[in-house]
């Protein structure tokens, strides 16, 4: 299948333990489940075809810039630039409408354990700066399914990119029978379009404690969470984070980033006809959890800079790693 006059391909990673059905399109897991089970941990459409619109990013690296920029605009090297406003016409999310999410990438490299895909997103690309080379690798390894996002640029830009899986491991109608533990004193404040202020906000005695594994069941319904968790100041190296529990599996989320983004999916639910019962799922079907640099970073100084030069390298590594009762 084509898209864009470019062909989209479905890479099979299977290692005994572990199976993943990776697509070109946007570098989306469409499914992961052990090798002896029907049930897919994350949420993905059965065809191809809805991963051309995707509303809810399901299973994609989005980016070049992962969740909010206020205003769709930012200083870079003492110049302004103005993003794509594709979040109410104001502010850019995901690095704008042509998010690499939606972009069908180049197959590099593939044996029967792992997958490398490679993009190229030009200077002015949604308006940030700079030819951007991304190379996005999975790679199964026992339990474990390993994200490693790498960037490259020919002139400062913004880099933060993130995967947009959304999990439900128990594959029941929605999240409310999950647990999940988050290493987090403190989240960022938001305003009423969701776009943080600056502000840090402890945790402690509120709905969004996951310091301790809670249920995601709140009351007579569902904790409604999208909103950054801090974990660090800055990218460190490779520490669990998180802990997902439910239907007898068992997700532990490691990473290298600095924030990890809860979402879950009290929005989901657009209207596509090509996706299952005419929708993209819905309401609190799956959780998202997506290690990023801190949104909107680029317009509060505190936060840790998403920069990156000509002369660096942007290297992001997350790891799903599963076990089972």
């Amino acid at each position: 299948m084509t898209h864009h006059d470019r062909q989209i391909e479905t890479i099979t990673l299977d290692n005994g333990t572990l199976r993943a059905r990776i697509l070109t399109i946007g570098a989306a897991i469409q499914s992961l489940s052990w090798c002896d089970s029907d049930h897919s941990m994350v949420l993905g459409y059965p065809t191809v075809e809805p991963y051309f619109t995707n509303p809810g990013k399901l299973g994609v690296i989005v980016g070049r810039y992962a969740n909010r920029i206020r205003g769709a605009r930012a200083e870079i090297d003492g110049a302004e630039y103005h993003f794509d406003a594709n979040l109410g016409g104001i502010h850019c999310l995901h690095g704008g409408r042509d998010t690499l999410g939606l972009r069908v990438m180049t197959l590099v490299e593939a044996t029967p354990v792992s997958v490398h895909l490679r993009d190229v997103l030009p200077d002015g690309h949604m308006g940030f700066p700079g030819n951007l080379t991304v190379d996005v690798i999975y790679a199964l390894d026992g339990a474990t399914l390993r994200t490693t996002i790498l960037g490259k640029t020919d002139a400062t830009t913004l880099c933060n990119f993130t995967g947009h899986s959304y999990f439900n491991l128990s594959g029941n109608h929605d999240i409310s029978d999950h647990r999940l533990q988050v290493s987090a004193e403190q989240r960022l404040e938001v305003d009423a379009e969701s776009i943080p202020t600056g502000q840090y906000l402890d945790v402690a005695g509120t709905e969004y404690d996951l310091r301790d594994e809670a249920s995601l069941a709140w009351g007579e319904g569902m904790r409604t969470i999208d909103m950054n968790y801090c974990l660090s100041d800055n990218p460190t190296d490779l520490r669990a984070v998180a802990v997902l529990r439910a239907g007898g599996n068992t997700m532990t989320l490691a990473t290298t980033e600095a924030g990890l983004q809860v979402y879950t999916a009290h929005n989901l639910g657009t209207p596509l006809p090509s996706a299952p019962h005419g929708r993209a799922f819905h309401p609190y079907a799956g959780v998202a959890l997506e290690p990023q640099f801190y949104p909107n970073s680029p317009n509060i100084p505190q936060f840790a800079s998403a920069i990156l030069h000509a002369h660096d390298d942007y290297r992001h590594v997350t790891e799903y790693r599963f076990s089972r009762d």
